[in-house]
């Protein structure tokens, strides 16, 4: 899929992007010119990501729109938490099912671990760094993309998809240990 300048993304790596020029660059001197958009990430002012219009392995897509997280949030109680019982195999669920590159995989990754984490600190165990480190990055794209697409701040569309889970999900069984 083509896309123009102006254009809102979700760049898998770097999050929401505006394409702000499409060029033909030599970049890191390997000796062949290739197309470029050129896009600066919505929440980290000042930076530039580039990317080949053809043949990157970075995944592109367009931004999803506001009643897409309305659902997601309307219908926390269908999006199923992942159950492993090995932490090792679950930290790598997780990165598979993030994989699919939707904001509802993210939005599944991010409800288990917010119950994994209330469960933890319910029953007096410190959450678990690897929980943390996946909350942070899942997190971050879910909230992100969120925030863009709703028209709120960051803050705002996490709290509302803590509450949504806190007050739909309550009733989950145990995620792991």
């Amino acid at each position: 899929m083509e896309y123009q300048v102006g254009d809102f993304l979700v760049h898998e790596a770097s999050g929401v992007c505006q394409i702000e020029d499409i060029d033909d660059m030599e970049l890191m001197g390997k000796g062949s010119k290739k197309t470029y958009y050129c896009m600066s990430p919505v929440f980290k002012a000042g930076a530039k990501v580039f990317t080949p219009t053809i043949g990157s392995t970075v995944r592109l897509r367009p931004v999803a729109d506001q009643t897409r997280f309305s659902q997601i949030l309307d219908n926390i109680d269908n999006i199923e938490c992942i159950h492993e019982p090995n932490d090792r195999m679950l930290q790598e669920r997780f990165k598979e099912v993030m994989g699919d590159f939707t904001p509802e995989a993210l939005a599944r990754v991010v409800k288990t671990v917010l119950i994994r984490k209330w469960q933890r600190i319910e029953s007096g165990k410190k959450v678990m760094a690897l929980d943390e480190k996946v909350l942070s990055v899942a997190g971050r794209k879910l909230y992100e993309e969120m925030a863009f697409s709703m028209g709120k701040d960051i803050q705002s569309v996490q709290n509302m998809f803590e509450d949504a889970v806190k007050h739909h999900s309550l009733q989950s069984v145990l995620i792991g240990a």
